[in-house]
């Protein structure tokens, strides 16, 4: 039952850029709380709204910089845990409400590697494997976040050489998902956060994991705590913005900076070898519908101390054309659900919902099986937990690979 948790522990610990000289607790105070992952997003954020009876945020002057801890029950789900070592602090605090009786705020905390990525410029020059790259940035380079938390990474097929220009490791990281591929036929990888580390993943070992958890839309009175509350199925592809974004056809002209030379690679979806093709009406997904131009830094590229050692060009275009339709096309139809809160969800997990069928469809079967409709397995895109007032939901935007399936 979604009522069915106990919050055991909620407080703030100090650290050396905060006010509080000593841990306080946020049980008296009713907190709400909301926890957030997402596939496309290098941090894990959360809000707590409580009500400050102690006055801590008026008499203390919080302003952030302190450290959650919080640990909640929720029996056979078990539970959900956030301590000193995932790092959580307060960001900002807002929506301060004082009455004579009883003030209220909302603390907005993040992870401290998305706040320590603010500090650092990265200048020097990396090459080899994408993901020993990101390794580099994340955790062992002297100069990139060195986090203490866990990175799960998927090994890339590509090799990319580039100078940081002054950027941020994990802008770096991001930048650098698109131009990764694992093979010669799979593009595209996603770095992102959840409460159990980092993770940069290929997109289709992503869509192929197995299913962690099944949920059922059930039309009669049910305790489960695997059943879906709400659902509502979004069509977000937009033919429009994909013409203009070049998803069906696009034009790369790259200039060497050395020789002036000028290479052409032109990209068409059908490259990707997807087994149900998106097509655009008027065959307009023939023609190039966008042209990009590039300067190439030949330097940059070197890989060796011979000048034959470079990045080749034309298949770095390729694997970029190639992962940035892969990455629209997944994201280009969605469906968001509602649950009963379940602390073992993590964003980038695979998870399986059965929805009734139409009166009319169900005289073979009462579910659908995602053939041909919108049941099936499905990839988690974002996540929400929602904790608080004897209730707890949690969220999930979900996305599926329906051009391969």
């Amino acid at each position: 039952m979604e009522g069915q948790f106990k919050i055991k522990e909620l407080k703030l610990i100090p650290t050396d850029g905060s006010s509080l000289k000593e841990p306080f607790s946020l049980l008296r105070g009713g907190p709400i709380i909301s926890y957030y992952e997402n596939i496309r997003c290098p941090a894990i954020t959360m809000s707590l709204t409580f009500l400050d009876t102690d006055g801590v945020v008026s008499n203390q002057g919080i302003t952030g910089g302190e450290y959650i801890q919080m640990e909640i029950d929720f029996g056979e789900l078990g539970g959900f845990i956030i301590d000193t070592t995932h790092r959580m602090i307060v960001n900002s605090v807002g929506n301060v409400v004082t009455k004579s009786s009883k003030q209220s705020a909302t603390l907005e905390a993040i992870s401290a590697g998305a706040l320590i990525n603010e500090t650092i410029r990265i200048s020097k020059k990396f090459d080899g494997p994408i993901n020993e790259t990101v390794k580099k940035l994340l955790v062992s380079e002297s100069k990139g976040i060195k986090t203490t938390r866990t990175l799960t990474s998927d090994p890339t097929a590509n090799s990319y050489s580039f100078v940081g220009n002054q950027r941020r490791p994990m802008d770096l990281i991001q930048w650098l998902s698109p131009k990764a591929s694992s093979s010669n036929k799979n593009f595209g990888y996603l770095f992102y956060e959840t409460l159990d580390g980092y993770y940069f993943k290929s997109i289709d070992n992503l869509f192929n994991q197995s299913v962690f958890q099944t949920y059922t839309k059930s039309e009669i009175s049910s305790s489960s705590d695997f059943r879906i509350l709400d659902e509502n199925v979004n069509k977000n592809t937009d033919i429009g913005m994909s013409l203009r974004m070049g998803m069906y056809s696009n034009k790369t002209i790259y200039l060497n900076a050395k020789d002036a030379k000028r290479t052409i690679v032109d990209f068409k979806i059908s490259e990707l070898g997807l087994s149900k093709l998106p097509r655009a009406p008027l065959s307009l997904d023939k023609y190039p519908s966008r042209l990009m131009f590039r300067i190439t830094d030949v330097g940059a590229l070197q890989k060796g101390s011979k000048l034959s050692d470079t990045q080749k060009e034309q298949d770095l275009a390729v694997y970029q054309n190639k992962s940035y339709a892969r990455n629209n096309l997944i994201f280009s139809q969605s469906i968001n659900i509602m649950v009963p809160c379940n602390p073992r969800l993590r964003a980038g997990q695979v998870v399986e919902i059965k929805l009734p069928l139409p009166t009319s469809d169900q005289k073979l079967k009462q579910y659908g099986d995602g053939s041909k409709d919108i049941s099936g397995k499905y990839l988690i895109s974002e996540l929400k937990h929602e904790i608080g007032n004897n209730k707890a939901y949690t969220q999930l935007s979900l996305i599926r690979d329906t051009f391969t399936a």
